[in-house]
């Protein structure tokens, strides 16, 4: 009984944070400040409380603003049910009722964190920053100094440093060598992101993933005729999910590293 008390209440949680990242993807977006009232961004009207509930909102309105009929982007209940998703898996590997309430924390932090990254650069191709920059500093500081005394497996300062040079390194010579035209800046930062978060050898994981989740994705993406030859991609949502699978998964590679070469 207790799980699905746990299961109900992640859920509630990641509905709630699901509509804080889509006001945080707009706003950062605008260069607006992230407080005050939700207003229409077609008739500029505030939006009421009872239409502030994250999902079922949108679907009583069918998707259209109350006061002018504009069409309400479908972002808003795609965002908010990826968030319960991601805030649920977050309390099913650490219950914060009984102990993990630390590590639920920061997986919650960093899994809502990157989709308000993916967010903005599926939908404006861009990647904010300052908000990698807080993830990365949270992360370093988590490995170095929280993870230990929640019980999770962290990670020293040199492995830290040693993830974050080889994701600059990686992505920045890509950006270098081809002016821009493979990577943009922003992937550089993320990269940089993900040392700080995962450290090593689990960076080279996620870096791996990435490319494997990104080439899955664009192959799709061209089978269906949704993409031609030489269009850029968004990189960010396959470098996220490559992140958090190996924030997921890094036991398991490890295994099988160990398995493998006898380390």
């Amino acid at each position: 009984m207790s799980q699905y008390l746990t299961i109900v209440f992640a859920a509630v949680l990641g509905a709630c944070l699901g509509s804080f990242a889509n006001v945080a993807a707009i706003r950062l977006h605008a260069m607006t400040s992230l407080g005050g009232r939700s207003r229409c961004p077609e008739c500029d009207a505030f939006i009421r409380p009872r239409h502030l509930v994250p999902i079922f909102s949108w679907l009583a309105l069918r998707g259209r603003c109350a006061d002018c009929g504009a069409k309400i982007h479908v972002q808003y209940p795609l965002v908010e049910l990826l968030c319960v998703t991601l805030v649920v898996i977050a309390a099913l590997r650490h219950d914060p009722f009984f102990g993990n309430a630390m590590p639920f924390a920061f997986e919650t932090f960093v899994s809502i964190a990157l989709v308000v990254v993916l967010v903005m650069d599926l939908r404006w191709s861009e990647l904010p920053v300052e908000v990698l920059v807080l993830v990365g500093i949270v992360g370093a500081f988590w490995n170095m100094f929280l993870g230990w005394s929640s019980g999770v497996l962290a990670a020293s300062a040199t492995s830290i440093a040693i993830g974050a040079g080889a994701g600059i390194i990686f992505f920045g010579a890509q950006w270098a060598l081809s002016k821009g035209k493979w990577l943009g800046s922003g992937d550089v930062w993320f990269g940089a992101m993900m040392g700080l978060v995962l450290a090593w050898p689990a960076t080279a994981y996620a870096i791996y993933l990435s490319y494997i989740f990104g080439g899955f994705g664009v192959g799709t993406l061209y089978i269906l005729r949704k993409v031609k030859k030489g269009m850029r991609v968004p990189f960010a949502p396959a470098l996220s999910m490559g992140l958090m699978a190996a924030f997921w998964f890094q036991p398991y590679f490890d295994q099988q590293l160990r398995f493998l070469f006898g380390i």
